[in-house]
């Protein structure tokens, strides 16, 4: 989830300080500081007991980081502040990204976390894709909600942390919910959750297979989205969605970001999700059943989740 930044600033002039401040140096009660190819992560834990925790605590924090950072090239932020609130439990609870101030993140773990269920959270990368993206106004948040949803699959496929097949599961049952439902509206008229996180998130695959079709899958939604951080900067800067899409097109050579989206703003869309499914030679359980190798577009469903080269 993210907060709205509240802040605007010529992304020409921060961009041009981003050295100085990757080099900048967390507080002294800090609990602890991580770096991250040049970027650096200020942690604050809440707890005390937590102590002994740390090197598991850390061990998952600079995970999600190297997978966001693989993803994009880098990570998305030169610096941020990552506080971890402590919760009964084993597991890791909500999470929010937000530019008040500087650059914050927010995550609630379980005390009785372990390095198994550590190693299966999504929260931490989710919301470390949000950096990702600049602000784009709160009519767009299915954007950025839609994204983080979509890369964060994606990009743990990617590195190994999560298993190909459980991510088509998830994007095959759960896409269907960002439908539009009889009476709403396109995408920027109707911020209900299953429209924000699964409506983005099918933008977003729809998106993927387009500019992978139109370029015979030599890039895809990927080269968009590092080419949206490097020329904005992400979340610390604002910027108007058509031209953040417009920045993602001119990448990959297409217009797929900026057509699809003038399809979808205004007036509900429902693809046909089957028809999808079978051409990317999905299966109808993903977990229990081969996928089609031999599908039209099968080279472009294995593309999107192959580490880029």
């Amino acid at each position: 989830m993210r907060v709205r930044a509240v802040l605007m600033v010529s992304a020409a002039a921060v961009l041009a300080g981003l050295s100085t401040l990757a080099f900048a140096a967390c507080p002294s009660e800090v609990t602890a500081q991580i770096d991250v190819r040049g970027s650096v992560l200020c942690v604050f834990v809440d707890d005390a007991a937590w102590a002994g925790q740390q090197p598991l605590l850390r061990s998952w924090i600079e995970r999600s980081a190297r997978i966001v950072a693989d993803y994009y090239g880098r990570f998305p932020a030169p610096v941020v502040t990552l506080r971890l609130r402590s919760m009964d439990g084993g597991g890791v609870g909500g999470g929010r990204t937000t530019n008040e101030g500087g650059l914050g993140i927010q995550v609630r773990v379980g005390r009785e976390a372990t390095a198994e269920s550590l190693a299966a959270d999504w929260v931490l990368v989710h919301e470390m894709v949000h950096l990702a993206l600049p602000e784009v106004g709160r009519a767009h948040n299915w954007l950025a909600e839609g994204l983080a949803t979509y890369v964060e699959g994606v990009a743990r496929a990617q590195s190994g942390n999560r298993d190909i097949a459980d991510v088509w599961a998830e994007d095959r049952n759960s896409m269907p919910k960002g439908l539009p439902l009889a009476g709403e509206g396109g995408m920027d008229q109707t911020p209900t959750w299953a429209r924000t996180y699964w409506g983005g998130a099918l933008y977003c695959l729809q998106a993927d297979v387009e500019i992978r079709k139109q370029s015979d899958n030599r890039v895809g939604l990927q080269t968009a989205l590092r080419a949206i951080l490097k020329e904005t900067g992400g979340y610390a800067f604002e910027r108007d969605i058509g031209d953040v899409l417009r920045i993602g097109d001119t990448a990959t050579g297409t217009h797929v970001l900026y057509g699809l989206y003038q399809q979808i703003r205004a007036a509900p869309q429902a693809p046909d999700l089957e028809l999808l499914w079978r051409q990317l030679g999905v299966p109808n359980d993903p977990k229990t059943q081969p996928f089609d190798d031999h599908a039209r577009f099968a080279g472009i469903r294995i593309a999107i989740t192959a580490p880029p080269r």
